[in-house]
């Protein structure tokens, strides 16, 4: 890549980390990344397993917690889908400053959709903690979580809990019955497969192919619905 191409948009230090927010030029038009700490994290040009993860939820998916705003495309998915309402919890707040800007056309659509609430904070604190009362956050008809690579290539290990039968089953409890609830993961793990089958025997692993110039990778976006605990 040829670093002219390469213009920055926004760059900010949080809790240790570097993420920056840049624009490439390519021969398709330009192409939005977020860069962590020099590494790359997503951009614009692929984001069919972004799509997926909100798919997972099916039309009309109603109140929905996101919990990892990205570059906004799980969440405009939601939103085309007809969602009523989004929960937008995102780590980073220098992100949800640049989405209120409007740095990117995706992320200005999300910020300024009516449906939409961005919150600062870890989501793992909402799902880790007992159900929200009336009126506050929660219950949903559906949660979508993007918030590390996955049980097998973690960037916060904190973010381990979500992973596990106990990470998962609180998760479910900020569902209401029959809510279902999707995992993006940087590729199939047998581990979480099998623990998900044992809360839900109709959950479901979906394998998403990327093509990256020769490189092929299978995303796995994981399904598992809230059922009555009779």
């Amino acid at each position: 890549m040829d670093d002219n191409t390469l213009t920055t948009l926004a760059r900010a230090t949080e809790g240790g980390y570097e993420i920056v927010l840049r624009r490439r030029a390519s021969e398709n038009g330009d192409v939005d990344e977020l860069i962590v700490n020099g590494a790359f994290a997503m951009d614009s040009a692929e984001t069919t397993s972004e799509v997926a993860l909100a798919d997972a939820l099916g039309p009309q998916p109603g109140h929905v917690l996101v919990g990892g705003l990205g570059l906004g495309f799980t969440a405009a998915q939601l939103l085309d889908l007809g969602a009523a309402h989004l929960d937008i919890v995102e780590l980073s707040g220098c992100l949800i400053d640049w989405a209120n800007d409007g740095l990117t056309e995706t992320l200005d659509r999300v910020a300024h959709d009516p449906r939409v609430t961005l919150h600062h904070g870890d989501v793992i604190d909402i799902l880790s903690a007992p159900p929200a009362l009336p009126g506050m956050l929660g219950p949903w008809d559906g949660i979508c979580l993007d918030t590390d690579n996955g049980p097998d290539f973690l960037l916060h290990e904190a973010n381990q809990t979500i992973y596990t039968t106990t990470g998962i089953r609180s998760a479910l409890n900020h569902l209401v019955e029959g809510g279902r609830l999707s995992l993006w993961s940087q590729g199939p793990s047998k581990e979480l497969w099998y623990d998900l089958m044992t809360i839900d025997s109709t959950a479901t692993e979906r394998l998403v192919g990327v093509q990256r110039g020769n490189r092929r990778t299978d995303y796995a976006i994981y399904t598992v619905t809230a059922r009555s605990a009779g």
